[in-house]
Order: C-alpha cells, then structure tokens, then sequence
C-alpha cells in the first residue's frame, strides 16, 4: 500500500498551532522563547513545548485555536479520497497529538499519527512531554520525521511525503523529486539547492497530483 507521509502544523494545516499562541496570546515569555530557539540556544522540542506550556487560557480557549488551524476547504474529503484509492495516510509532527486528535476528529479524517503526547490545564498550559513511548521519539525533535519516511519505505517502495519547514527536509529527500510536497520554507530551502518538488498552496492539491499520477 503506498503511503503519504504529511506534516501537520502549516501542511494539512495552513496555521500553526504554536504560531496562534503567539499571535492571539501574545505570552511575552513565549516569544523569549522562540527567540532563543533562533539563536539555537533551546532546542526544536524545548521550544515548542515552552510555547505550549506559556498558554494562559482556558479548556475552552485552547480548543478553539484548533477550530483556527484553517483547514483547506475540502481537506477530509480530499483525506477520503486518498485512502479509497489505496494510499495510507500517516501524519509526522513535532507539535503534540492534544491538538492533532481533537483537530482530526472535527474533519472526520482518520489516520495514523505520530506526534509528542501531552495534556492541557488552566494555569499551566498545554504540557507537551518527550514521545517516549514512540519508537520515531527524537530528543532535539520530538519526533524523527526521516527515521518515520524510512519504515514506511520499509514496507512499500511508493512513498510520497508533505511538509513546510525545516524538520521535514531531510525526511522529504529520501523519495523521489515526483512524489515531494513543499510550501513555505520548505519550499524556500529545496529550490535554494536546487532539488524538485512539487510547490502547493492547499492540501487537497496533493491528493491530485497523486491520483493523478497514479492514474498514468
């Protein structure tokens, strides 16, 4: 069975779960945060949780920035398509799977995710903890996105992979130039070094060009 490895914050996504914290929160202590991960003096996990972790709101407020993630029109759809052509779906993050399941469930999408586990409460934030129990956990990551691409190549050559930042580079050069997916500065540092790829503004664009090519 083929399999597409997607990305979640700002692929199947267009927001960024961690970036609405900021923009809508505005937690000084958060931007301290980033910033410091910038400079490369906290790492890509260290960061994301700090963020998570300065969100000052409640039950409430958390679960409404998933309803902010700007899911592209007809993405479980699109979702659904894919996998009655016979494609499997998988999603790889360095985000936490609080947000990634209660995002899921509103689009009626199902599929395999890996993701940092984590809980929310009043007062203290969403708590991201190290994916300890996930044979994919990556201490500077979170997650391992090449070491996900790997098994699944592993298991069935055709495996195309979607993403839209840095911790999906090194995942998306491990297949073919046809079946790479990038936006933003993925998109930025593939084009930069001169590497192929497919450029897409929605996600629905993917399942296109797949089942497209699939069908040639």
């Amino acid at each position: 069975m083929p399999i597409l490895i997607s990305d979640f914050d700002g692929t199947l996504t267009n927001r960024d779960y961690f970036q609405l914290i900021l923009d809508r929160y505005r937690p000084p202590e958060a931007q301290e945060i980033w910033n410091r991960f910038e400079s490369r003096e906290l790492s890509h996990f260290e960061a994301i949780a700090g963020v998570f972790g300065a969100l000052r709101t409640d039950l409430a407020g958390a679960e409404a920035l998933v309803r902010e993630l700007d899911p592209s029109p007809g993405l479980g759809q699109a979702v659904r398509r894919l996998q009655d052509a016979g494609w499997e779906l998988q999603i790889a993050s360095a985000g936490c799977g609080w947000y990634i399941e209660r995002f899921l469930a509103w689009q009626g999408i199902e599929a395999e995710f890996h993701a940092c586990p984590g809980e929310f409460g009043p007062g203290q934030g969403l708590v991201m903890r190290p994916a300890t129990d996930s044979r994919f956990a990556d201490e500077a990551h979170g997650i391992d996105k090449p070491a996900v691409v790997r098994a699944a190549l592993a298991r069935d050559p055709v495996v195309a992979v979607a993403g839209d930042s840095g911790t999906d580079h090194d995942g998306i050069l491990l297949v073919p130039a046809e079946r790479r997916f990038a936006r933003r500065w993925l998109a930025d540092d593939l084009r930069a070094e001169g590497e192929g790829f497919h450029i897409f503004e929605h996600w629905p664009e993917i399942v296109h060009v797949l089942l497209e090519e699939t069908a040639t």
